[in-house]
C-alpha cells in the first residue's frame, strides 16, 4: 500500500534541494561546500522516501564508507554519495569560470577603491626611479617589472615603446606625453637646448610616408637617435594604440592587448637597423600605459591588459631574447594599478600549479 505520507515528504526534499543546488550560484565560495552537503542530503532522503513509499516493503542492502549497511539507510547513502561525487566533478569544472569571475570582481573593487582615492586628491607624480620585479612563473630569467617616475632617468632598458596614434604622428617638444618626451629627448640640440635635428620623428614620418593612417596595433621601429648616448636606448617601437577624431580627440584602441604583442614582436625582430646591432639581440621594453595618459584610458583596466599581454607573451616556452617587460608607472595611481594587475596575476599563476 502507497505511503502518501512518505512520499509528501519527499517531494518537499526534493523540491528543497534541487532548489538549494539551483541557486548555489549566488552563494559565495566558502558557502558553497555546505550548500552543496545540504542540498545532496535533501535529495537523497527525498528518493529513499519516494522509493520506500511506493514498495514499502522491499529492502535493500549494501556497502558504503567500509560498513554493511541494509534497508533504507543503504539506499540513502548509495544516492548521496552518487549526486555528491557528481557535482564535485562539475565544480572542479566550472574551476576556471569561477577565478575569472573572481579576477574581474577584484579588478572592479581596485577600480573602485583608485577611483575613490582620486577625489579625494589628484595622484601624486613619482620622481624616485625604483624598480619592482616580479618573476615569470615556470620561466627562469624572464620577469614583469614596474619601473617609477620619469622616463627620462630610465638608462637600463634597450627598447622604450611610444604610445602612438594611427596617423603616426608624435607630440610636440613640450607637450606631457611621452611622444613628446621621446620626441625631444631623441633629437639633437644646440648648447642653448634648441632643437636643430628632429631625428625620430623625421624618421617615423619618412617610413610612414604614404601609409598613414595605419591600422590599430600596428608597430613600427625606428633608430633612438640622441637617447642611444643620453640612455643606451637602442630601438624605439613606435605602437598605434590610440585613435583620433575631430573635436574629441584621442581614444584608446579596443585591440590594446593587439598592440602588447605586436610592440614585443616588434621588439625583438631581427635584422632592423638599431643602436645594438652590433650587439646580442634587445633583452628589455618599457612600455607606458598605452593610452591611460591623454587619452584618458582607465589606468586599472590598461594595467591588466597590458600586464596580463605581456605575461603571456613572456610564458610562451620558444626560446627568445626578450628577459624583460617593464611598464612605466608615473604616479602613485599607476603603481597601485599595476600592483593590482600584477596580484591577479600571481593568484592566476598560483591556481595553475
Amino acid at each position: 500500500m502507497t505511503n502518501v505520507p512518505a512520499l509528501c515528504t519527499a517531494a518537499l526534499l526534493l523540491l528543497l534541494g534541487i532548489g538549494m543546488v539551483l541557486r548555489r550560484v549566488g552563494t559565495t565560495a566558502e558557502q558553497r561546500p555546505v550548500v552543496l552537503v545540504v542540498a545532496w542530503l535533501c535529495v537523497a532522503l527525498g528518493v529513499d522516501l519516494v522509493l520506500f513509499g511506493f514498495f514499502p516493503g522491499e529492502t535493500v542492502s549494501g556497502k558504503a564508507l567500509g560498513f554493511r549497511v541494509g534497508g533504507a539507510a543503504a539506499l540513502f547513502l548509495v544516492v548521496w554519495q552518487g549526486c555528491f561525487r557528481v557535482h564535485k566533478q562539475a565544480l572542479a569544472l566550472d574551476r576556471p569560470g569561477e577565478l575569472l569571475r573572481q579576477s574581474r570582481a577584484e579588478t572592479v573593487r581596485l577600480r573602485a577603491q583608485l577611483a575613490a582615492a582620486t577625489v579625494m586628491r589628484q595622484p601624486q607624480r613619482l620622481t624616485a626611479t625604483r624598480v619592482h620585479r616580479h618573476p615569470v612563473a615556470g620561466q627562469p630569467g624572464r620577469e614583469l617589472g614596474i619601473i617609477t617616475g620619469d622616463l627620462k632617468n630610465v638608462d637600463f632598458v634597450d627598447v622604450w615603446v611610444n604610445s602612438e596614434n594611427t596617423d603616426m604622428q608624435m607630440s610636440r617638444f613640450h607637450e606631457r606625453s611621452v611622444s613628446g618626451l621621446i620626441r625631444y629627448e631623441g633629437a639633437r640640440r644646440d648648447a642653448s637646448g634648441r632643437v636643430v635635428e628632429d631625428c625620430v620623428a623625421d624618421e617615423l614620418a619618412r617610413q610612414v610616408t604614404g601609409r598613414t593612417p595605419v591600422m590599430p596595433g600596428t608597430a613600427i621601429s625606428t633608430g633612438p637617435g640622441k637617447l642611444a648616448t643620453r640612455n643606451k636606448v637602442r630601438r624605439i617601437v613606435h605602437i598605434a594604440s590610440v585613435i583620433g577624431e575631430p573635436a574629441h580627440g584621442y581614444q584608446q584602441t579596443r585591440a590594446l592587448a593587439r598592440c602588447v604583442t605586436n610592440a614585443l614582436r616588434e621588439a625583438e625582430r631581427p635584422g632592423l637597423p638599431d643602436a645594438g646591432s652590433l650587439c646580442e639581440p634587445p633583452a628589455s621594453v618599457v612600455f607606458p600605459l598605452l593610452g591611460a595618459g591623454e587619452a584618458g584610458a582607465d589606468p586599472v583596466e590598461t594595467a591588466r591588459t597590458l600586464l596580463t599581454a605581456a605575461y603571456e607573451y613572456l610564458s610562451s616556452d620558444r626560446p627568445m631574447p626578450l628577459r624583460s617587460v617593464y611598464v612605466l608607472a608615473y604616479t602613485d595611481a599607476e603603481l597601485a594599478a599595476c600592483h593590482g594587475a600584477l596580484a591577479l596575476l600571481a593568484d592566476g599563476s598560483r591556481t595553475e600549479r
